[in-house]
């Protein structure tokens, strides 16, 4: 008991190499905290930045509830959009096709109800269509062994072309009057697309967290050799990405004709960049160098409001292709190093584990 007594009170000694760290080093765990927290948060913060920069510089027009609520409108069905690419590119495919399907579908829906069918069967055959459009990706892909940027930016002229085709090109201003009623029906002062689109990312976002195929795009997306030899079913799971991804992208285009009130069958490129670049600006954050909904959503947000904070301030239009493109390109360039810093830390464990026993699951990217 003496000798356990006299131990413990050296513990409390000042300046003992075991109770009591040193400055110096409480500065080094401090900045070590600061380098590893900083990254995670630096998207966010720069979010912040900006809406309290274009704040303080147009307080009448940007900070005001009016300018939140008809960002976030505009934005449902990008959101949308952005939600439906992150799921394939989680398990490692792109479909760049996503947006040419969202206003197919929307064309759809206004063709079939200019030719007597009813609303609600309009929008399921449109639906419909975008669950085709998503094998077809899924077969050529997965099946076929084609690379997926190839194989949807071809998907993406097909569709887009058929949709012309669809339309006479021509504005389509046949949507069904129910529809625009759901889907501008307001509810907490915002339409109701914006609650769907919360409600999409929201489960999809518990998917990916709390569910094992959450758990396997990952692995399949991180090192799909690895996932095979763990027994996962790497084909099955991509193609349930190509083809969720294509569905959504479908309900989009829904929602999409019944918020606008009519579809411009050669809109779809305006919608192809920035639900690619909120993505990859996702992976910057909260789960480094992974794809995930929160991030994707942070990503989007900081694209609309930055874009629409500089139209305020009277900037030209072509502002917002410059703004889309280049954050698009930081975004990919910091998605690539975070990949390769995650791969750097994990290889030595990697070595370090495969002296003993070697685990089930395969690596995390």
């Amino acid at each position: 008991m003496k000798n356990q007594t006299v131990t413990n009170a050296s513990l409390d000694v000042p300046g003992d190499s075991v109770g009591a760290k040193s400055p110096q080093s409480a500065q080094q765990q401090t900045r070590k905290n600061l380098t590893e927290i900083l990254p995670h948060a630096a998207v966010p913060l720069l979010f912040v930045a900006t809406f309290v920069l274009f704040s303080v510089l147009s307080p009448d027009l940007f900070f005001s509830w009016t300018n939140v609520r008809i960002v976030l409108a505009a934005q449902a069905t990008v959101l949308l959009l952005a939600v439906a690419i992150t799921i394939p590119l989680r398990s490692g495919d792109m479909d760049l096709s996503v947006a040419a399907v969202m206003v197919m579908c929307a064309t759809v829906v206004g063709a079939l109800y200019s030719n007597g069918v009813s609303a609600l069967l309009s929008c399921v055959i449109a639906v419909g269509v975008g669950l085709v459009i998503g094998v077809l990706n899924a077969v050529l892909i997965v099946v076929a062994g084609l690379e997926s940027i190839i194989v949807t930016l071809g998907m993406y002229t097909l569709v887009a072309g058929l949709t012309s085709f669809v339309s006479g090109g021509n504005l389509v201003t046949t949507i069904p009057k129910s529809l625009k009623d759901f889907a501008t029906t307001p509810f907490l002062t915002l339409p109701a697309i914006v609650w769907i689109g919360w409600l999409v990312a929201l489960v999809v976002w518990f998917v990916f967290e709390f569910t094992p195929m959450g758990r396997y795009l990952l692995f399949v997306g991180g090192n799909r050799a690895a996932a095979t030899l763990a027994g996962l079913r790497v084909s099955r799971i991509r193609i349930t990405a190509l083809i969720a991804a294509a569905v959504i992208s479908a309900i989009a285009g829904v929602l999409f004709a019944g918020s606008i009130g009519s579809v411009d069958p050669s809109s779809g490129h305006s919608y192809l960049l920035a639900p690619a670049t909120a993505a990859f600006l996702g992976t910057t954050m909260i789960h480094m160098g992974r794809f995930n909904i929160i991030g994707t959503l942070i990503g989007l947000y900081l694209l609309a409001f930055g874009i629409t904070g500089l139209q305020l301030l009277g900037v030209q239009g072509w502002v917002s292709d410059v703004f889309n493109g280049a954050a698009l390109i930081v975004a990919i360039t910091f998605a690539r190093y975070f990949e390769v810093l995650n791969f750097a830390k994990v290889r030595p464990k990697k070595l370090r584990n495969s002296k003993g026993a070697h685990s089930s699951e395969p690596p995390l990217r």
